[in-house]
């Protein structure tokens, strides 16, 4: 399972898939993608509230879901970050992105994180 944090629409994910374009290359080419974290080494509950407890909502596909619609996940950045790699960031292909991620939902560790409790 995979974890994207927001709510997307086609254009966010082509703003978030030129982002990525600008700042990663794969084979001397920009790498077109968005970014995800694998639930590798820890439960979902905690990599929620470590990474997403800033987002309301979230996206949780399964690497074979994002296979299935005919996305690669390449692991960039510190583990568990990957980007799931685009060849166009076209309106067909972010469309079907955008299925392959599923329903968004409500993110039950929103909030949840320690940075903004006061102590005492």
């Amino acid at each position: 399972m995979v974890v994207r944090g927001g709510r997307d629409t086609v254009e966010r994910l082509r703003s978030h898939a030129q982002r990525t374009a600008r700042a990663w290359s794969l084979d001397g080419r920009p790498l077109l993608g968005i970014s995800v974290f694998a639930v590798l080494g820890m439960s979902l509950d905690e990599l929620l509230e470590r990474r997403f407890a800033s987002f309301r909502t979230i996206y949780l596909p399964t690497a074979g879901q994002l296979g299935e619609y005919g996305f690669a996940l390449l692991a960039t950045g510190r583990r568990p970050h990957y980007t799931v790699r685009l060849r166009r960031a076209d309106g067909p292909e972010l469309e079907r992105l955008m299925a392959a991620l599923g329903p968004a939902g409500a993110n039950p560790r929103y909030g949840s994180s320690g940075v903004w409790r006061e102590e005492g």
